[in-house]
C-alpha cells in the first residue's frame, strides 16, 4: 500500500475505532471531535463534524470498496438525521439541523449545511431515497430561512435569545452543498437561489486586492468587520482556511463557464503560499486545518494552471501534513488523527476539523477518484438537450 493511502486508512480507522456503535448509546454514529492526552479533555463530534466524518468514510469506501467504511458512514449519517428538526409547527426551523445533540436549541446554518451535505453523498452512494429526502428538506429550509440577500446567516437560537447575523467568509462553502444537491435532485432552484448568489458574493466581496480573505461583513451595511474580531482565534484561522469556499469557486467556474471565479481562488492560493511557514505550516503551526485545506487548493489549482509556485507549495504542504499524523503511540484516541493547534493543551492532541480535511486531501492527492466528496473527477452537469441524438428520451406512455 502506498504511503498516502496508508495514511488515509489510518485516519479512517481512527474515526471508526472511536465511534460508538452500541444501539443503546445515544452517541451512536458520532466519533472523536477533540482530545488532549495531557488534560484528558475529550469531546464527541457535533453536527458538521459528524457530516464531515460521514463524507470522509464514504470517500474511503469509494476508493477501497471496503463495506465497513460505508456502514460506519451510514451510522454517522443516521446521527445527523437525529439532529434534524422534524416538527412542522414552527416552519422557521422545520428541516434545520441542530448543532450538537437532539437537545440542542442552537445551530449555525453553515455547520448544518455540512451535516446535510453528508446526506447528499450518502444518497449518491446508496440510492436510499430517505437520505435525499432529508437533504432536500434541509435545502428548502436553508433557501427560505437560512439566508439573507444571497448569503447564509451566522447562527440561529431556537429559544428566543436572538440570532447572529453577520456574514462570514467561511460560509462560502455552502455554495458547493447547493451544487451537489442540484446534481442529485435536478432542482435548479439550488443553483439560482443558492450557489450562484453565494459564488458571486464570495468572488466580489470577500477578497482583498492582495488575495487575502475578508473574514466578516455586517449583514445589512456590508461593512468589513474583520478587524474588530482579529483577537478571536477562529477569525484568525479563517484567514487561512475558508472551509471549501475556494473549492466552490472552482466548481462555479466550471458550471457557469466564467473563469473569474477560478481566478479569485488562484489569487487566494498565491496569498496562502506567500504566507506559508518554511516547514509547510501556517502561523507558526497554530492553524493546522489550513495545512489540509491548502493542500487541496495547491493541488487543484496548481495542476489546473500548471503553476510552479503552487505545485512547490503543494509538496511542502504534503510533507507537513504527513508529519502531523500520530502513529504508534498506543493511544486509540491519537493514532491516525492529526496534531491540532496550541489551543488544546500539550503536544499530543487531535481535532476532527483538521483530521477529516486531511483524509480527503490525502485521497485527492493519492488517486483523485471520482464521485467522492470534493472530488475534481466527479460527474459534471450535462444538459441533455445537446446529446439527444446519442441519448434520446424514451417515451413509453
Amino acid at each position: 500500500m502506498n504511503t498516502l493511502l496508508a495514511a488515509a486508512e489510518r485516519t479512517a480507522n481512527w474515526m471508526i475505532v472511536n465511534q460508538p456503535v452500541d444501539r443503546l448509546d445515544a452517541n451512536k454514529g458520532r466519533t472523536i471531535n477533540s482530545y488532549s492526552a495531557e488534560s484528558g479533555e475529550f469531546q464527541f463530534t457535533t453536527s458538521w463534524q459528524t457530516g464531515g466524518v460521514c463524507m470522509g468514510l464514504l470517500s474511503m469506501y469509494k476508493r477501497t470498496g471496503e463495506k465497513l467504511y460505508l456502514d460506519r458512514a451510514e451510522l454517522a449519517g443516521r446521527y445527523v438525521m437525529s439532529l434534524q428538526v422534524m416538527d412542522q409547527r414552527q416552519p422557521r426551523y422545520y428541516g434545520a439541523i441542530r448543532e450538537c445533540t437532539p437537545q440542542s436549541m442552537e445551530f449555525c446554518p453553515r455547520d448544518a449545511t455540512t451535516a446535510a451535505w453528508a446526506l447528499v453523498w450518502l444518497y449518491e452512494a446508496t440510492r436510499n431515497p430517505e437520505y435525499l429526502d432529508r437533504a432536500v428538506l434541509f435545502g428548502n429550509w436553508h433557501l427560505e430561512y437560512g439566508m439573507y440577500d444571497g448569503w447564509p446567516l451566522w447562527a440561529v437560537l431556537m429559544d428566543g435569545q436572538g440570532d447572529l447575523h453577520a456574514k462570514g467568509s467561511f460560509q462560502s462553502g455552502t455554495g458547493l452543498f447547493y451544487h451537489d444537491l442540484f446534481m442529485v435532485s435536478g432542482d435548479t432552484r439550488y443553483i439560482n437561489y443558492g450557489m450562484k448568489p453565494i459564488a458571486r458574493r464570495y468572488r466580489d466581496e470577500f477578497f482583498n486586492p492582495d488575495g487575502s480573505i475578508v473574514v466578516a461583513r455586517d449583514i445589512f451595511s456590508n461593512q468589513d468587520k474583520s478587524g474588530q474580531k482579529m483577537d478571536c482565534c477562529e477569525f484568525d484561522m479563517h484567514q487561512y482556511n475558508d472551509d471549501f469556499g475556494n473549492a466552490m469557486l472552482q466548481t462555479a467556474a466550471d458550471l457557469f463557464g466564467d473563469e473569474s471565479y477560478r481566478e479569485a481562488a488562484l489569487k487566494f492560493a498565491h496569498w496562502l503560499a506567500d504566507h506559508q511557514d518554511a516547514d509547510g505550516g501556517f502561523r507558526n503551526n497554530k492553524i493546522p486545518s489550513a495545512v489540509a485545506m491548502g493542500l487541496i487548493y495547491f493541488h487543484d489549482l496548481g495542476n489546473f494552471y500548471q503553476d510552479k509556485k503552487l505545485l512547490a507549495a503543494k509538496d511542502r504542504t504534503l510533507q507537513k501534513l504527513l508529519s502531523m499524523q500520530f502513529s504508534g503511540t498506543g493511544n486509540q484516541r491519537l493514532d491516525g488523527g492529526f496534531k491540532e493547534a496550541e489551543s488544546l493543551p500539550g503536544e499530543f492532541c487531535v481535532n476532527m476539523r483538521t483530521s477529516m480535511y486531511a483524509l480527503i486531501a490525502l485521497l485527492k492527492i493519492e488517486s483523485n477518484p471520482g464521485n467522492i466528496w470534493l472530488g475534481r473527477n466527479n460527474r459534471k452537469f450535462n444538459d441533455r438537450l445537446w446529446s439527444l441524438k446519442t441519448e434520446p428520451y424514451v417515451f413509453k406512455w
